[in-house]
């Protein structure tokens, strides 16, 4: 049961995943590297059985996001619901790395896409509003499904900037830090969506201090 009545999301980006190299095969869907695995673990840890408790465990079904989940689900012998629906935002010319290398030169392009926060300024990509109803749609549906229930659902930091956009009203799609393995807590109270917390890290370290120097 949710302490507080309603559904409590526990929303959750996956760990780290693997470097790859853009446009090979592998770039589709990473697994975890050696980081990503380290952060479940803690994050495992931190939401124990005996310190939390979780009624069921939902993810995206790319292998970053499932084997993250396996974490939370394992140790309470739960099985995870994979959801096609909770999928990272399609980015259509910038898929299969694109969209990290930019990031990662800074380039111009990408800095307009950051500028705006909007996925409709990558080419070809899924857009804002159909990504934000399909993220709304998975999520209220698993609301729906588990009534006064503490439910973990492991995804991506796109599928969880929309959705807290839509609680929100935010115009950007794309506006807020979600670090890999942070926890954002939604009450789902009947029509009343409310964030209770938001980029939690601290089983990796203290967010408001920021990560340790060197």
């Amino acid at each position: 049961m949710s302490e507080r009545g309603g559904t409590e999301l526990l929303l959750i980006r996956h760990g780290h995943s693997a470097d790859v190299v853009p446009g090979s095969a592998e770039s589709n869907d990473p697994a975890l590297d050696e980081e990503g695995e380290r952060q479940a673990e803690l994050l495992g840890a931190r939401l124990a059985p005996d310190r939390k408790r979780i009624d069921a465990v939902y993810s995206s079904d790319l292998r970053r996001a499932s084997g993250t989940a396996r974490w939370l689900a394992g140790p309470r012998g739960l099985g995870v619901e994979t959801r096609p629906a909770l999928r990272e935002v399609h980015l259509g010319d910038w898929e299969r790395g694109e969209f990290r290398r930019r990031a990662a030169v800074r380039d111009p392009e990408w800095l307009a896409f950051a500028q705006t926060g909007r996925w409709d300024n990558v080419p070809g990509s899924e857009g804002d509003d159909a990504l934000r109803a399909r993220v709304r749609g998975a999520l209220e549906d698993i609301v729906a499904g588990h009534p006064d229930h503490t439910v973990a659902v492991v995804a991506h930091g796109g599928v969880i900037n929309a959705y807290l956009a839509e609680v929100t009203g935010n115009p950007r799609s794309f506006f807020a830090a979600i670090e890999n393995t942070s926890i954002t807590v939604v009450r789902a109270n009947r029509d009343l969506r409310t964030i209770v917390v938001m980029n939690d890290c601290s089983h990796l370290y203290d967010p408001v201090l920021g990560p340790p120097l060197g």
